[in-house]
């Protein structure tokens, strides 16, 4: 299902004007076909900026959360983490859009570009997406467990029912929308483990 190109991701509409509703419309996760692409560049454009085995020794030797690492080597502050855990809990289309996520998104933008542009978009959509999903895998990781970080995901079937996916066998996803890049979220996650275990 992940790697057929007729299994989309459910449909959202193409521009919003502002808040979470914005930010599903903006970025690559809840995007197909040629948006998808174009979208999921500019994540992987921002990324590509970041020393992977940087991020490793910044994480082991900081500590804390995965946003806050992840938003410092972007140049951003690290109290902005609190702010991308609002919005994480609105941020996949079946939960639901808190007025609170909506005013945090707005702050974001100014904190991240003060422009409402797609590479803005998806530079929080990265931190987003890293949010829950690092922690998750750093906390399996210290567990012992090998447990995917994101356990399932919902795509819409060629013939219209949404359906889900385990994602057991390929943690990071396959097909157009896997993780944009593996090697940062491995490293983030090691450095973070072994912060946790010096």
């Amino acid at each position: 299902m992940l790697a057929d190109p007729e299994f989309v991701v459910p449909p959202l509409p193409d521009a919003a004007p502002g808040g979470v509703a914005w930010l599903r419309s903006s970025v690559a996760r809840f995007s197909s076909g040629a948006a998808q692409h174009r979208k999921r560049a500019l994540a992987v454009a921002d990324l590509a900026s970041v020393d992977p085995e940087g991020l490793r020794l910044r994480a082991a030797e900081r500590g804390g959360g995965p946003v806050e690492v992840l938003a410092e080597t972007r140049g951003l502050p690290a109290d902005l983490a609190d702010d991308v855990t609002v919005v994480a809990k609105s941020y996949q289309p079946h939960t639901t859009i808190t007025e609170q996520a909506d005013r945090t998104v707005a702050r974001l933008v100014g904190i991240s570009g003060a422009v409402g542009d797609e590479a803005t978009a998806n530079r929080i959509g990265l931190l987003v997406q890293a949010c829950d999903a690092t922690k998750a895998l750093v906390a399996n990781t210290v567990a012992g467990l090998t447990d995917p970080p994101v356990p399932r995901t919902r795509h819409v079937a060629p013939d219209g029912p949404l359906v889900e996916g385990s994602l057991a066998e390929v943690p990071f996803g396959i097909g157009p929308h896997a993780f944009p890049d593996r090697e940062h979220a491995l490293a983030l996650a090691v450095g973070l483990v072994e912060a946790r275990i010096r």
